[in-house]
C-alpha cells in the first residue's frame, strides 16, 4: 500500500470519528437535563379545599412524574386553581387538578403530539388515604 493511500484512509477515519463525536456532543448539549423549568408552582384563586402545603406537595409529585414520564418535554408554568378540574377533599378521598404549560420534544408522549406546545394541560392526582402521598390518575385537556 502506498504512503498516499494510507494518508487518505487515515484522513477518512479521522473525519468519520469527528462527525460521530460532533453528533454525540450536539445531542448531549441540546438534551434537557430537567424537563420541569418551574421552581415552585403558583396558586391562583385560592387553595381551597386544600392547604398550601397540600397543593405544593401535589406539585412536587407532578414534578417527579413529569421527569419520569415526559422525557424530552419542558414544563414552563405550573399552577393550581380552585376552579377548573376535579378538586375535592374528604376524610377518605381527595382529588386535585394541577395545570401546566408544556412543550413536547421529538417524541409523542401519551396523548401529546411531538413538537407541540400545550397551554393549560391538566393532571389529576388522588391522595392515597393510607400513605398520604399523591398518586397520578390521568392527564389531558378537561380531565
Amino acid at each position: 500500500m502506498k504512503k498516499s493511500e494510507k494518508y487518505i484512509i487515515l484522513t477518512c477515519i479521522v473525519v468519520i470519528v469527528a462527525i460521530i463525536a460532533g453528533a454525540v456532543i450536539y445531542k448531549n448539549i441540546n438534551k434537557p437535563t430537567k424537563g420541569v423549568c418551574v421552581e415552585q408552582g403558583r396558586i391562583v384563586n385560592g387553595s381551597a379545599p386544600f392547604t398550601s402545603e397540600e397543593v405544593y406537595s401535589a406539585m412536587e409529585a407532578l414534578k417527579v412524574l413529569f421527569e419520569d414520564k415526559y422525557v424530552g418535554c419542558h414544563m414552563t408554568d405550573m399552577w393550581y386553581s380552585e376552579t377548573g378540574g376535579t378538586n375535592y377533599k374528604t376524610d377518605t378521598d381527595s382529588r386535585i387538578t394541577l395545570h401546566g404549560n408544556v412543550t413536547t420534544g421529538s417524541v409523542s408522549i401519551g396523548r401529546m403530539q411531538k413538537n407541540t406546545s400545550y397551554s393549560d394541560w391538566q393532571w389529576v392526582f388522588q391522595k392515597n388515604a393510607v400513605s398520604g402521598e399523591w398518586e397520578y390518575l390521568s392527564d389531558g385537556y378537561g380531565v
